[in-house]
């Protein structure tokens, strides 16, 4: 069972995450004629989200940098619409993206004509990534993954699941799940992930995914039985859950939701790579140990500190693992 204890534990050494703080990322500080006046930092996604995390940076960034970065929230089309303004945006290092993995990632996969994609941007620095955490009704008479199987087994197309929309991480992680378990169930998509989780604690969804963060309230309070978590080893901050490989399901080792710091790719070079280097360096300082570290552990975020090549090896694993999830359950939104 998720304890409160185990739900606060946040630990330092985030096991399967990118590596530790190291020497060699590059100076931090202020590079020549960068930044030569305010940067943007536009999320493709609604104020209130992980988004809004960027704000514990800022100043420190400023700060080193000597110039405010301001972020913009932008939502709409799934984060078609922010960065596009990103891409028509001067490629100089002064409008840079703060988009997840759902943005340049899996949208390109599963919506016809997607006019973003990973490819068009440099990767500067992972801020943080989550887990897909699949949760149950407390109603139902069951406390762990099997128990549900079985539950679902017995009744074929009666139960229904929660997503926040046709195409998105929670909607596939679970369309996955659903597959491989071989139980059969309705899917009901949602405009957001609280009224999911609202509708899946009130007894009308029996299951659903959401992270680790968001489920804590309703975990503590008996409303929602957690049991199973995506990633190769269990999570720091719920070290109770066990893992679908340790349940005899893999393929969920690399299933996150991950939010990082990206510049669009210009003509011929775009943001300088000693800026990169030095942002990159920055981010990483702040995120090696101190209290923004413990702020987003304290928050079930697992931390990253990487280096830009780091951060774009995760986006090429990301593109492999979500395209092969996507291809094996068949998900996509029609044009």
């Amino acid at each position: 069972m998720l304890s409160r204890r185990s739900m606060l534990l946040a630990t330092a050494a985030s096991a399967g995450l990118v590596a530790a703080p190291r020497i060699g990322l590059g100076q931090s500080g202020p590079v020549e004629g960068w930044p030569s006046g305010p940067v943007r930092v536009v999320s493709p996604a609604g104020a209130g989200g992980p988004s809004q995390n960027f704000r514990l940076y800022a100043d420190h960034l400023q700060k080193r940098f000597g110039q405010p970065f301001v972020l913009e929230n932008i939502p709409g089309a799934s984060g078609a619409i922010g960065a596009q303004q990103v891409l028509r945006a001067p490629a100089d290092g002064h409008t840079l993206i703060l988009a997840s993995n759902s943005t340049i990632v899996l949208a390109p996969l599963v919506i016809p004509n997607f006019p973003v994609h990973a490819s068009q941007f440099d990767p500067i620095a992972l801020f943080f990534r989550f887990r897909f955490l699949l949760l149950a009704n407390h109603q139902l008479p069951v406390r762990s993954l099997a128990e549900l199987v079985a539950y679902a087994k017995e009744r074929p197309g009666q139960l229904s699941f929660g997503s926040p929309g046709i195409g998105t991480g929670g909607h596939v992680v679970t369309e996955l799940m659903v597959k491989r378990t071989g139980i059969k169930a309705v899917h009901v998509p949602f405009k957001s992930t609280t009224q999911q989780m609202m509708d899946t604690a009130a007894g009308n969804l029996q299951f659903t995914f959401d992270t680790i963060g968001n489920a804590r309230g309703m975990v503590e309070a008996g409303k929602l039985i957690p049991l199973a978590v995506t990633g190769a080893a269990r999570a720091p901050a719920a070290p109770d859950i066990p893992t679908f490989k340790e349940l005899g399901y893999p393929g969920f080792e690399n299933l996150f939701v991950t939010n990082g710091l990206l510049a669009p790719k210009g003509s011929p070079k775009g943001m300088a790579p000693a800026a990169i280097r030095a942002l990159n360096a920055e981010i990483s300082r702040l995120n090696g140990t101190g209290p923004i570290r413990e702020r987003l552990e304290s928050q079930a975020y697992e931390v990253g500190t990487g280096s830009p090549d780091d951060y774009a090896a995760m986006l090429a694993e990301d593109i492999r693992t979500w395209s092969a999830v996507v291809k094996e359950t068949g998900i996509g939104v029609k044009a």
